[in-house]
């Protein structure tokens, strides 16, 4: 139980958050979206990263929250979000990362393996990401959570789901960094205790926000063109008038 305490859950909450990135949107308001609202519980503040919880309704599992800002722009950012083969490189314990299909130009579905210690069984996930451009705010939403799919591998491991997961991207310092905010519902399945999983919260958002600063700074990572080219036509490179931007306020 140690073991699997310190080494298992702290890997495979990352690799939950960022190398499973990908299902179709359900109809009920995300995370992100909630206007006014004010069930986030702060635990951590540290290197300008701030970690939250959030008890879900008819769920054993905390909803999690990391919020900061990360020193490059958001094309650079998102793309390594997306970037679901490179997961790989920079998020533990990922063996496998691989999109399966593309749904449409801004939504695929991916499948992504978690290596873990012979005390615990791998996961797998099977999501569909979907990302959403708002150009007049200069904010990207990845939108994530588990499906089933008829592409998905067949194997042996504990299948985990992902509820509900978003990362916000917002353009800040006309466009030369990003404000994120990381937020993670999920069920890592195969029989994990709820307190477990609930007990390693702290590390998650501040985790997320230091690997991602981490990948995006270093030398040689690349923009996706598809996500650029995504952004390009939606407008979001596009100067917003100064009427708007009041208006925005």
């Amino acid at each position: 139980m140690d073991r699997l305490s310190r080494k298992v859950l702290p890997r495979l909450l990352a690799a939950v958050a960022l190398g499973a990135i990908a299902a179709p949107m359900i109809p009920t308001p995300s995370f992100a979206d909630s206007p006014g609202d004010t069930g986030w519980v702060p635990l951590r503040r540290e290197d300008g990263i701030v970690v939250s919880r959030k008890e879900v309704s008819g769920s054993p599992f905390l909803a999690l929250r990391g919020e900061g800002d990360v020193d490059e722009p958001p094309l650079l950012v998102g793309s390594v979000l997306v970037d679901v083969a490179r997961s790989r490189e920079w998020v533990d314990s990922v063996a496998d990362a691989r999109v399966l299909r593309w749904i449409s130009a801004s939504e695929y579905v991916a499948y992504t393996h978690v290596g873990t210690p012979i005390t615990m069984a791998d996961r797998d996930f099977v999501t569909d990401v979907k990302i959403e451009v708002d150009p007049a705010a200069k904010r990207v939403v990845v939108r994530v959570h588990s499906v089933a799919d008829p592409l998905a591998p067949t194997t042996g491991y504990v299948r985990g789901e992902i509820r509900e997961s978003t990362m916000v991207l917002t353009s800040q310092r006309d466009g030369r960094s990003t404000h994120v905010v990381a937020e993670l519902h999920a069920d890592p399945k195969g029989g994990v205790s709820a307190w477990l999983v609930n007990l390693f919260q702290k590390n998650w958002g501040y985790n997320t926000l230091e690997g991602l600063r981490a990948r995006a700074a270093k030398r040689g990572t690349q923009v996706a063109p598809w996500l650029r080219t995504l952004l390009t036509d939606s407008g979001f490179f596009t100067p917003v008038p100064s009427s708007a931007t009041t208006a925005s306020r």
